[in-house]
Parts: C-alpha cells; structure tokens; sequence
C-alpha cells in the first residue's frame, strides 16, 4: 500500500483541507509561514496512524478530528485479505486500484478506523435500503399497535355496554332462544315492559356478539401485542441510553473545554472523577450498540409476526432478512482489517537518536530501549548489517580489520551525502570500534562495549564534541538509511529538516531523500529555498490560512496547479529560488547581455527571445532592482563585457535612463546606444503581452483585466516570480508557442527583437 493523498478535518488550526494529492515520485514538501498549519498536517498524519490525541489538537468549537488517507493498491489485492466477502462487495473489491480509511475519534478522545470512499458507499447503500426496511416495518407495526389499541378500546365499550344492559334487566330475565307460538295477548300498557326486555335482551345478543368477534381478532393479533410491547420496551432502553450518552457527552465537552483554554488544571479527585465519566461513556455506548442491534432484529421480527408466522418461524425468516439486506462487513470491521497493511508512519524528531560517545553491548543486545543513544546505536549497525554474532569472532587481530574495513565502508558511503569539508579538502570520517571496560570499572570489568569516533584530519572527537549541524544530519542520516534498509512500507515525516545546517548541507539533505524515496516516502515542511527544487514543483503544496492577517483564520492547501493563488510570503521559499534563476548561466561574451529591471522581467523577456528563436544571440541579465542598474552596468564595463539595458516606461525607469546616460556611459566613446528604451504603454514587462494572453497565458483566469497587466498584478499582490517563471518554462518546454498569441503581442514581441538586432 502506498499513501496516495491525505484529508485532514478539524485539527487545530484545520477545518478541512480537503483531498491533497502527494507526489507520484515520494517526495512531498510542505512550504508557508509560521503558523500556517504545516506541522499540524504532519502531526495530523501521525495520530492517523496512533490513534493518540489530546485536548491541544481541538478547534475552539471542540468539533471532533477525523484523518483520512487513501492508499494505491494492486488492483485484486482487497479479496486476498478479505475472506468471504459475498458476490456484491467481491465484484467491488476485484476492480479496485485504491482504498480510503478515515480514523474518526469520539468524545472520550478514543477512536475507531473505517473504511470509506467506494467501499463505504456501497455499505453504506446497504445500510440504507436496511434502514427504510426497518423504518417501513416499524411503520407497520406502529399501524398494527393503534388498531390493537382501538380493538382494546372497542372490547372495553362492549363490556361497558354489556354490564349496562344486564344491570337494566330483571334478574330472573335471559335472553330469549327461537319464537313462541302462543302468548296471551295483553293490553298495551301491560306489554311495555316486555318488549323493552325483548329489545334489551335483542341488544346483549348483539353486544356480545360483537364483543366475542373483536376478542377473536385480539387474540389472533396477541402474538403482534407482544412484539409490539417487547418494541417498546427496547426503544425506551435505547431511548434512555441515548439520553444518558448525550448527557455524558456534554460533561466530556466541558472537560475537553477547561483543558484547552487550560482553565482549570486538573487535580487526583478531577482525574479519578474523569475516570468515572470516561468510563461510563464507554459503557454506555457498548450497550446502546447492543440496544440497537436488537431493536433492528425485533423490529425485523414484528414484521414476520404480523405476517402470520410463529415466533420461531420468524427468527429464522430474521436471519435470512439480514444476510440479504447486510454484509457480513461493517465500515469498522473493514477498516480495522485493512489498517494492518498500511504503511508505518513515522514523525522524525530532532536529535531523537543522537550517536552515544559509548554503549554497551549488553544493552543493545536486550534492547534497552531506555539507555542514551541506544536508536543510534541500532541504526549504526543496521547500516553495517551487523549483528551480535560479528563480535564473537575469536581473533581480536581479525575483528578489528573488520572494523577498520567497516568504518571505511561507512564514511565513504556517509560522505556520499555530506559534501562539507573542515577546511578545504578535510572531511569527516565515522568511526567505532570495539573495546572492554578495565579492572577499575568493578562489576563491568571485562565486559564489551562499543565506542563511536567522529574524525578528521585535525581530531578525533565523540559525536557530543562536534557541530550541532553535525550531529543532527549524522542522526537524520542514519535513522533514514537503517528505515529504508528495513524494506517495510514507511512515510516518513520530517519537520523543518536541517535549520542547523548550512545551505550546502540543506542540499545535502535532498540528496538522502531522493537516496531512499523508492523505498520511503517523505514529506517534510521547510522554509529553506534549499529544500526545495524549483524544477520539481509537483512536489510542493503550499500551506496558508485563509486571512493571513489572522492567526484565528483556518488552514488551506494549495496544489502544485494552483501554486499562483499563494500569498507572496507563502511562496518565499521559492520566490528565494527564482531570486537567482541565472546561477547557471552567468555573463556571457559570446552573447549580447541584455540588463532588464529585476528577476520578474528575466523570466518574460527570457521567454520572448526563445519564443521569437533568439536564445542564441541574446543573455538576459536581471538586476535586483531598478536602483542597482547602474552598479551592474559598471560592474559589466569594468569586465569589458558587450551589454544593453532594456528599460521599461514607467516612470522610475525613465529617471535610471537619464542617469545611467549622465554617470555611467558619458565618457564613452560609444558606436551604439547602449539603452534601449520601450515606449510609457509598455510600464513593465507583463505589459509587452495584450491583456488577454496575459489571462489566458500566464493568470489562467477567465476575470477579465481592465488595467495595465503590470498595475493588476501590484494591486492584486501577485507572485509575480513564480507566475512569470511557470510561464518561461512552458514556453522552453514547448507548451506555449508563438502561434498562441494575438496581433497585439506578436507585435510587441517584434518591437523588442527588433531593437535588440539593431542595436546588435
């Protein structure tokens, strides 16, 4: 599995950075200010991998974090680790090239891994259509429980209505069966009462039978009854422990709350009450878990109940139910499965596994991890393949040649990368040696240990008596090369890498990653243009928060396409870089070197003379400034250096025209004009582009510009080094050609090409 990109919500300063894309090639670089959120992406991605938090990491909000990463694949390897995974979820898992696990954690700071992205989707599809199910047979059920209620109300009223009749009639009066023949007929006022019998006795008859009708319906629906209390019963446990959940959830809040604003310090009685409530979260939750799977699956059971079927028939009908609506997988169990393969996430601290002067053997062979410079000591001889066994060889004469062989193997291998010298010619050496403690030493006496040697020409030292910048490339060095030796998976991540480290030395730097980015992959943060390579910005995002006048403002990341919308300070790391864009080149005298305003003008005028195909003719020089013009020209006559200066229209431009005319060329006897001058609608040189291939070239922007291209970029406070220099190099790559611009800039391009061939 390889880390492919990362999502970081709610950590810190992070509301959510969306879905960042590392580099294909293993190196990524982290680049902005102070406070932008740099370390908080590495730090987000470390508790990915460790799970472990504190309230520190919360926004004011105390919104709970989630990390997700997405990994690249072999595709078909999701069903070699995943055991009967159904047909549905086993087709899915077949195509798969890529898997999302998210670790969400909860408010007792504990958290869970699950899988997202397509897996999840599809679970969660399932979990869905379960769901309505439910929701469809709960409906049902709540219909069925009102009409049992109405059917109870009925039988209630019929019983009333036949205790009323039968209190009405005479005691000795039943209810009278079949018709009689013969009566003796009676004078009305004699017969009332018996007819009023005769109807009271005609209604009971119907009452009851009424009664008994709906008492057959009950007692047919009597199995619904009990399903239907026993539902009750559950929701109201579920109901309840929701409730306390949520109660509980409040008093973690205003924990987590006090201990971030560090309002309250928290004592032995507030721990051991903070135990009890993180306790009874726990608890809680495990039982509302379980509430709720047996809700679900009396839910599904009802819903058989209703349909006719026993009890025992409808828990068999319920596990059937359930395999066809559920997998056997949850996102969790998913999630927890496939997190054993991911890669090991290691956050490099400085100074972490500094080389001990001297350790026992005793102690690397148990491992004591708590003795000094034990790591280091690992990681040396990791990087010498040694084991214990080497030392056990017989010959002291044999052993030490093989140290001494060894050493010279390391330092050549170490000088590899460190290409700083003490002095001209005079480069460290590394070195170890095996020895054992005197007689005065008492119960070590005779006992091994090694003992390690930073050496040069001059001294012999101890890894404590050297350089800060020594020692910390020494110990980054050797944790990295001993990681990459281990062949296991690893994304290695590295905070400001060599701040102690000379410019050559932060190169030096690179040079171990791109040493080990096949076997691990890194991403670092730097401020230093010399961790970052100008040639491979697909390797850089850019981290800023959105009002950066604002530390309370939220963290944002800007990819390698949109590097241009970065704040200036943001991009200083590579605004450093482009600062010198002709450290390769210099001066030359076979070239006319043409002298422009500052880096900016370089990379546009450099690109006209490749697009009009005269890059073999003409050497752009930039000048820091305006104001330093004529520092340059001196400097360039003094070399008798054959030059120009292309000045723009603008007006401090103007003014350095009638200097450089006055103190620099007047009392040369010159056979040409040695200032070429571009006429004031040209004020820079973004300008000698019309607006619209501005736009479309170099803004890639659809807002139209309604002012001078160089005024739109002062008032929008534009990168303009990085903008311009993104534009040269498209137009050497071949991206960008001639045929691309309009009539406006093709003849402003001939206007400056024209000037410079006659003045050549």
């Amino acid at each position: 599995m390889k880390l492919a990109a990362f999502r970081i919500r709610n950590f810190r300063s992070i509301v959510d950075t969306g879905w960042q894309t590392l580099s294909p090639d293993n190196i990524t670089c982290l680049i902005g200010q102070n406070e932008s959120g740099k370390t908080s992406i590495l730090e987000g991605l470390k508790v990915f991998y460790t799970g472990n938090i504190t309230e520190d990491v919360l926004r004011s909000d105390l919104s709970l974090p989630q990390v997700s990463c997405r990994f690249i694949i072999p595709e078909g390897w999701l069903l070699s680790v995943t055991e009967n995974p159904g047909t549905e979820l086993k087709e899915l898992l077949s195509g798969l090239n890529k898997i999302e696990l998210s670790r969400e954690w909860l408010p007792d700071l504990t958290s869970l891994i699950v899988v997202s992205g397509e897996i999840s989707n599809y679970l969660n599809s399932l979990e869905d259509a379960w769901r309505l199910y439910l929701e469809d047979v709960t409906a049902k059920l709540k219909e069925e429980l009102d009409k049992i209620l109405e059917l109870e109300k009925t039988a209630e009223t019929l019983a009333s209505r036949e205790a009323e009749i039968k209190q009405k009639l005479p005691p000795e009066t039943k209810p009278v069966k079949g018709f009689r023949l013969f009566s003796r007929k009676t004078s009305g006022q004699s017969a009332q009462p018996g007819i009023q019998n005769l109807e009271m006795n005609d209604s009971l008859v119907s009452v009851q039978k009424e009664k008994k009708e709906v008492s057959a319906v009950l007692k047919e629906k009597s199995a619904v009854r009990r399903a239907g209390e026993s539902w009750m019963k559950i929701k109201e446990r579920c109901d309840l422990l929701e409730s306390h959940l949520t109660e509980i959830s409040l008093k973690l809040e205003e924990r987590h709350q006090k201990m971030t604003l560090l309002m309250k310090p928290g004592g032995e009685d507030d721990d051991h009450d903070w135990k009890d409530i993180i306790d009874d979260f726990r608890k809680t939750r495990k039982d509302l878990d379980q509430q709720k799977a047996e809700l679900d699956r009396h839910v599904a059971l009802s819903g058989y109940i209703m349909e006719g079927k026993s009890e025992a028939e409808a828990e068999v009908k319920v596990s059937e139910i359930i395999r066809s609506y559920k997998s056997q997988y949850n996102a969790e169990m998913l999630g927890k499965k496939y997190f054993e393969y991911i890669p090991h996430f290691e956050l490099f601290e400085d100074f972490g596994s500094l080389l001990p002067n001297r350790i026992d053997m005793e102690d690397i062979v148990s491992g004591n991890e708590q003795v000094e410079g034990y790591k280091a000591a690992r990681n040396f001889l990791s990087i010498a393949q040694l084991d214990y066994t080497f030392f056990q060889q017989p010959s002291s004469r044999i052993l030490k040649q093989k140290i001494e062989n060894l050493n010279q193997t390391l330092t050549r291998n170490f000088q590899d990368f460190w290409q700083q010298s003490i002095g001209r010619n005079n480069k460290i050496n590394i070195q170890f040696e095996l020895d054992h403690y005197s007689s005065s030493y008492g119960a070590r006496a005779g006992k091994p240990y090694l003992e390690f040697w930073i050496k040069d020409e001059g001294e012999r030292l101890y890894p404590k008596q050297r350089s800060r910048g020594v020692r910390w490339f020494l110990s980054f060095y050797m944790e990295l090369k001993a990681a990459a030796g281990i062949n296991k998976p690893m994304v290695l991540l590295v905070d400001e890498p060599g701040v102690s480290l000379h410019a050559r030395a932060q190169e030096d730097v690179l040079k171990v990653f791109e040493d080990i980015k096949d076997k691990i992959q890194i991403i670092y943060t730097t401020h230093s243009p010399h961790l970052v390579e100008i040639n491979r910005l697909h390797r850089v995002l850019a981290v800023q928060r959105d009002d950066i006048d604002s530390v309370r403002s939220t963290t944002r990341i800007i990819d390698p396409l949109s590097l241009s919308g970065a704040s200036p300070d943001t991009l200083s790391p590579l605004q450093s870089i482009l600062g010198n864009p002709v450290s390769g080149e210099g001066f030359s005298t076979k070239k006319l070197n043409l002298v422009v305003n500052d880096t900016g003008s370089f990379y546009i005028t450099s690109a006209i003379i490749n697009l009009m195909e005269m890059k073999d003719k003409v050497n752009i020089i930039p000048s820091t400034n305006i104001s330093s013009i004529p520092l340059l020209c001196n400097i360039l006559m003094g070399w008798g250096l054959e030059f120009s200066v292309l000045l723009f229209g603008n007006e401090n431009e103007v003014k350095i025209a009638g200097e450089l005319q006055k103190s620099v060329f007047n009392t040369q006897k010159l056979e040409r004009q040695m200032i070429l001058r571009l006429p004031e609608s040209i004020p820079n040189a973004e300008d000698l582009l019309s607006t619209l291939d501005f736009k479309n070239h170099i803004l890639r922007t659809r807002e139209g510009i309604t002012v001078a291209n160089s005024e739109y970029v002062h008032e929008k406070e534009l990168p303009r080094n990085f903008l311009f220099s993104r534009f040269l190099t498209e137009v050497r790559s071949g991206a960008i050609k001639i045929s691309d611009f309009d009539e406006e800039t093709v003849e402003n391009f001939k206007m400056l090409t024209a000037m410079v061939k006659g003045y050549k």
